[in-house]
């Protein structure tokens, strides 16, 4: 990678920043609202009608916005000959990035926790899902591709990072596959979490002494 200091100074600023707006489902005990995260989702918080919903509607936002910026700085910093290992990062930040961002343009209209959603909120469920789903991907196999690269503190950092993303991504889709509403509760807000942790490490080991290619087998 050719990221000079500055650029990676501002790319931890902006993870940093990513993630804590990432973690927005933190305010629900501040702007009271109604969804029980422990049965819903997050994605509930944001529904229009939902008290406070617009502030995590702006977190979504922000930290899909900061991610996508995240992965055309990487982009760029790859080279011309860039490994292939550091635009796969870079596409994999664009993917958390841009399938974020859309789910904050595109909320879900009803809160499925809270009773029974008529038939003309599926639309944007399925739009508000399918780029969740996007962003999700992303960032598990953004997060995997970090841990196998990274060494030192920032491995014991991002290994279990990546583990809990991949773990509680895993769960969601067999609860999901099995007629629950995709694992919510504690499981999402662990790989929310898990998220966040991985923007800030992602841009803590574009510092120099950070990047490590593993060497090639032979």
């Amino acid at each position: 990678m050719t990221l000079r200091r500055p650029v990676v100074r501002l790319a931890v600023v902006l993870a940093v920043l990513a993630a804590v707006a990432n973690a927005n489902f933190l305010l629900e005990p501040v702007v009271g609202g109604r969804v029980d995260l422990a049965v819903g989702v997050v994605s509930e918080l944001s529904v229009p009608s939902e008290p406070g919903s617009v502030w995590f509607r702006l977190g979504d936002g922000t930290s899909g916005l900061l991610g996508a910026v995240l992965g055309v700085l990487l982009w760029r910093g790859a080279g011309a000959r860039g490994a292939r290992h550091v635009r796969f990062r870079a596409l994999c930040l664009l993917a958390f990035g841009v399938g974020t961002f859309v789910s904050a343009l595109v909320p879900i209209t009803c809160a499925p926790s809270l009773g029974p959603c008529p038939p003309s909120s599926e639309t944007a469920e399925l739009v508000h899902d399918g780029v969740s789903v996007l962003a999700t991907t992303g960032a598990v196999l953004g997060a995997g591709e970090l841990a196998w690269r990274a060494r030192g503190v920032l491995k014991v950092l991002a290994v279990p990072t990546a583990l809990v993303s991949a773990g509680c991504g895993l769960y969601e889709v067999v609860t999901f596959s099995q007629g629950g509403n995709g694992g919510g509760g504690d499981s999402q807000r662990w790989q929310v979490l898990a998220v966040s942790a991985w923007l800030v490490l992602e841009a803590l080991s574009w510092r120099p002494g950070a990047r490590t290619p593993r060497p090639a087998p032979g």
